[in-house]
């Protein structure tokens, strides 16, 4: 679809953003950098939902291993002579990276992390794509890279489920390298599953440039940050390092709910006795 082909979008009072096929009204209007959930509403609206994310810019993630690649990989995508040479040489300019590890280990949050990055710093557009009706979301997505030509990231969150949905595994390979690749376009996903992604998907760097695995935390200093932010003004230096020495290696997951345990243990035993550094007035 061409540019002075496209229809109109539709932005609701709640938040949503209603593209239909069938409307007549043609358009210039662009959609606005940010962070979209995007689905696909059959007949008889046979929309495209589009619905605006709100994700803070004060997302933190810890210094995972390789952390430092992704951000060199970050920051080349956006260089402007990097850009310019693979212009020149006829290629599509994307990139992806696939993050996989247990549960809880901070996968989404280090993709957030770098996708509020290129929303702040480069007016991208983020879509959370869903496993269902893909075929007509990433059309959409086509449509929108027609028009304007800020940066597109997608997030395929535990990418394992999209590509066992039906006739899903030929889409998803051709929309990260084949005839539904786009330009300018990051490609994102998660997995707590290695295994059961294909190895045409995985082992193909020209589909993820990165398959890397996300451990828990490591360095109890950074442990101990973590902790400090969420509980460190309740209690004692001691009972932190505990904690920490306690934690060292757990995911992200596991220290946040290890430090709500520990905060719902004050409130449960604070009439009772002092505890964990807990004082009572």
């Amino acid at each position: 679809m061409k540019a002075s082909e496209f229809k109109s979008f539709n932005y609701l009072e709640n938040g949503e953003v209603l593209f239909s096929i069938f409307e007549t009204k043609k358009s210039t209007q662009v959609l606005d950098a940010g962070f979209y959930d995007i689905s696909y509403e059959g007949y008889p609206k046979n929309s495209i939902i589009l619905k605006q994310l709100t994700i803070e810019e004060s997302v933190k993630i810890h210094n995972f291993p390789d952390r430092e690649k992704i951000s060199k990989l970050f920051e080349a995508f956006f260089d402007e002579k990097v850009i310019s040479s693979i212009s020149n040489l006829g290629f599509l300019h994307k990139i992806g990276v696939l993050l996989h590890g247990k549960e809880g280990s901070g996968k989404s949050t280090i993709l957030k992390y770098y996708a509020n990055k290129a929303v702040v710093e480069h007016d991208a557009i983020v879509f959370y794509i869903r496993r269902e009706n893909i075929n007509n979301c990433w059309k959409f997505i086509q449509d929108i890279r027609s028009i304007q030509n800020n940066p597109i990231i997608i997030f395929f969150e535990e990418i394992e489920q999209h590509i066992a949905w039906e006739y899903n595994e030929g889409i998803i390979k051709t929309i990260l390298d084949g005839n539904m690749s786009i330009n300018n376009c990051i490609l994102f996903a998660t997995t707590n599953y290695l295994e059961k992604i294909p190895n045409a998907i995985k082992n193909r760097p020209s589909r993820f440039k990165y398959v890397l695995d996300i451990e828990g935390i490591q360095d109890e200093e950074e442990v101990k940050q973590v902790l400090e932010v969420m509980i460190g003004d309740m209690f004692t230096p001691k009972e932190m390092d505990e904690f920490v020495n306690e934690l060292k290696g757990q995911t992200l997951d596991n220290i946040k709910q290890f430090a709500m345990d520990k905060l719902m243990d004050l409130k449960t035993y604070a009439k009772k006795e002092k505890r964990l550094g807990f004082i009572k007035t």
